[in-house]
């Protein structure tokens, strides 16, 4: 086995993933395996981190915290030999939600001792990577509210109120699609391309979305009232949004380019990072991951 290098993000889950991670290395310790760890101390912190570890020669590098620094350790292993694991003690931690990753600690240490290594897709908009989804409209604006509230409270309230303080201001944006030949319009609240399936800490915005089929699937949900938007939510959660066909639009590609006429903010896995015009591209098995020994 490799010597596994841990890059722990010290505040993620309010500091749970920190003292999860001590449980995780007294396990790992008790078996006799010899590892490694760095904390992170600022934003992209962790992308430096790992890619200094790859040159360095490591191959088994994880990453202990939420969606935000699982995204930025895989910035540095996609494209690499590196194999990424997980272990998920954010706060949200949507893409473990459909790679199967061990969520307590017990099943992170059996992962870093007996897991499986698989090559799962990855995506890059602008040429900035991402693995799970990315996005814009509602939930970016939601994204953005919830600062307005994380120095008050924990866990997930902060989103919560996110959602509501950006449904009093509902807007649409117009957009131009264009994949596979061909150009679509249309006016949007949201639309989210996935390589994974949730956001938000358990909405299912792209239910269709598989990160092993080398594609991307991307939904919107085009112009409605405030009244229907918020009745449509809460199917979100179990991905059930997807059935309104007549407001709710699905495509399959590896490629998609998305402009707007005033500048649209992205978010990459949680993290609103560039604006529009956007191309999205799909990375086919660019990513080598860690899995439970039993995942399928």
């Amino acid at each position: 086995m490799d010597k596994p290098y841990f890059i722990v993000n010290p505040v993620s889950g309010s500091g749970l993933a920190a003292q999860k991670f001590k449980e995780v290395s007294k396990l790992l310790e008790a078996k006799g395996v010899d590892f490694s760890f760095d904390y992170t101390a600022a934003p992209r912190h962790a992308t430096a981190l790992a890619k200094a570890a790859i040159e360095r020669g490591k191959r088994l590098i994880a990453a202990v915290g939420g969606d935000g620094t699982v995204n930025e350790v895989a910035a540095a292993t996609i494209g690499t030999d590196a194999v990424l694991a997980v272990l998920p003690f954010g706060t949200g931690n949507d893409f473990t939600k459909v790679m199967g990753f061990a969520k307590d600690v017990e099943g992170a240490a059996d992962t870093i001792l007996n897991g499986t290594v698989k090559n799962a897709d990855a995506a890059e908009v602008n040429g900035r990577p991402f693995i799970n989804v990315a996005g814009l409209g509602f939930d970016v604006a939601v994204l953005k509210a919830t600062e307005k509230f994380k120095n008050k409270y924990n866990g997930m309230l902060p989103y919560m109120l996110g959602i509501i303080d950006t449904l009093s201001h509902l807007k649409t944006m117009p957009l131009t699609i264009e994949h596979d030949g061909v150009t679509e319009k249309c006016d949007s609240i949201i639309m989210s391309v996935g390589n994974g399936q949730y956001i938000g800490g358990g909405m299912r915005a792209v239910p269709m979305a598989d990160p092993f089929d080398g594609m991307l699937d991307i939904c919107y949900v085009e112009r409605v009232s405030i009244l229907k938007f918020i009745c449509l939510l809460p199917k979100f959660i179990k991905g059930k949004h997807i059935k309104h066909k007549d407001i709710v639009h699905h495509i399959r590609t590896a490629e998609i380019k998305v402009s707007c006429p005033e500048a649209c903010a992205l978010q990459l896995d949680g993290e609103v990072d560039m604006t529009t015009p956007a191309v999205f591209r799909a990375l086919p098995g660019a990513l080598k991951v860690l899995l439970p020994a039993d995942a399928k």
